[in-house]
């Protein structure tokens, strides 16, 4: 029982010593709690309002400008104009009749265009130009496209129903030109019918995913400092020479450093549902109805237990680097396989992968990825047991780096 209380004593002197610093260091939290809020919030801009504010020029130049009959139809050169104007503008680009020098899409009709599409036996063509360099651009020569798609359709509708009369008989004019009609369904990854908007939950889920990116950085850095600086700043040999025991020493260090994580983990989340939540005010979608209990609280445990894993993969180099900057391009190396992970949950389902690809879920960052992901499409138990498999990792790592501190070779060792 003494033990056991002077053990406790001794975790909290390394700990109330730890955390009274932190408190000194104002400018340093006040950046791990601003920093992921700041950065999320900022990405959310350059990825949703930025491309929404950028005006591409898209100009329609009418070179035919004549009409024909196409049975009971009128079709002109200004009506095909006018329809791919009006779409365009609808998707927020700059549509202008006339050509312009500075558009960065040219939409040309050349001379014998409606001649060529109401004839049955030549086909029209149009020129399509767009400047290299932009997704927006190029975002725009697709909406460009795809109108053009819609009219080519609407015109072939048409003539399907000419030659119809033509030969004296009814004809469905879907069932020539799409003799196969593809009916899709939307499927959670349990099979069951996915409801309207089920897509976007899961997008967003991976979006809260990408978030934890910036959770791990103030927390492995700070015990790679806490650790290794006590003994550049002199100061590990008078803490190492207290009754304070090793298993204090490092409880007392990963504990304090962990309330970092919390901090910078706590701002990361908030973050991360700025960004989850931008939608509403750039585009008008409703994802709020989508911020479920369950994924907030999944969130936030990520984060913390992304810290807590940075801190414990971190910890057994840490306490073997000769010198800050040695631990620091340790912590480094940590927090790049986290920022790589993460990332890759963008755009891959990481627990999905077939071996050995697969082998990527005993990285713990994998793990919590997947869980805030299946929380999003509904899957608690798997969420779950993402988020224990971590949780256990860490601890375990923990108790074992106690057992490798070496008091003298850490004082001795340069």
């Amino acid at each position: 029982m003494v033990c056991g209380a002077w053990a406790l004593s001794g975790l909290g002197v390394v700990l109330w010593k730890e955390l009274r610093e932190m408190v000194r260091d104002r400018r340093t939290l006040a950046m791990v709690v601003l920093t992921p809020v700041l950065t999320m919030s900022f990405m959310g801009v350059v990825a949703v309002y930025l491309p929404a504010v950028h005006e591409v020029v898209v100009a329609l130049v009418d070179e035919d400008g004549s009409e024909a009959t196409l049975g009971s139809y009128l079709v002109s050169s200004s009506s095909v104009i006018e329809v791919v104007r009006n779409f365009v503008s609808s998707y927020g680009y700059v549509a202008v009749v006339g050509d312009d020098p500075a558009a960065h899409v040219v939409l040309k009709l050349p001379k014998g265009f409606i001649r060529n599409l109401t004839s049955f036996d030549s086909q029209a063509s149009v020129v399509l130009v767009k400047r290299l360099g932009s997704p927006r651009v190029d975002e725009a020569a697709n909406y460009v496209e795809a109108v053009l798609g819609y009219i080519s359709r609407t015109v072939a509708r048409a003539k399907v129903e000419v030659l119809g009369e033509a030969a004296g008989t009814e004809v469905n004019a879907e069932a020539v030109l799409d003799p196969i009609a593809v009916r899709t369904l939307v499927v959670t990854p349990g099979g069951a019918p996915a409801g309207v908007g089920e897509e976007l939950r899961a997008y967003l889920g991976r979006l809260l995913a990408l978030s934890l990116v910036f959770v791990t950085t103030p927390a492995a850095s700070y015990i790679a400092d806490s650790l290794v600086g006590e003994k550049e700043r002199k100061t590990l040999e008078k803490v190492l020479a207290t009754p304070i025991g090793r298993n204090s020493f490092i409880l007392g260090k990963v504990v304090a450093a962990s309330v970092v994580g919390l901090i910078g983990g706590s701002s990361s989340a908030l973050g991360g549902l700025l960004l989850y939540l931008l939608p509403v005010l750039t585009r008008s979608l409703d994802t709020v109805r989508y911020l479920t209990p369950e994924l907030v609280a999944v969130l936030f445990a990520s984060s913390y237990l992304s810290v807590l894993s940075s801190l414990a993969i971190s910890l057994p180099a840490v306490l073997r680097s000769p010198s800050v900057r040695a631990a620091s391009i340790l912590s480094a190396s940590v927090i790049g396989i986290a920022s790589v992970t993460y990332f890759a949950a963008l755009f891959v389902n990481l627990d999905e992968l077939k071996p050995p690809a697969s082998a990527v879920l005993a990285v713990p960052y994998a793990s919590l990825a997947s869980a805030v992901v299946r929380v999003a499409l509904g899957e608690y138990l798997k969420a779950l047991a993402y988020v224990v498999y971590p949780a256990a990792l860490s601890l375990a790592l923990v108790w074992a780096s106690t057992k490798l501190l070496d008091p003298e070779r850490m004082v001795t060792h340069r």
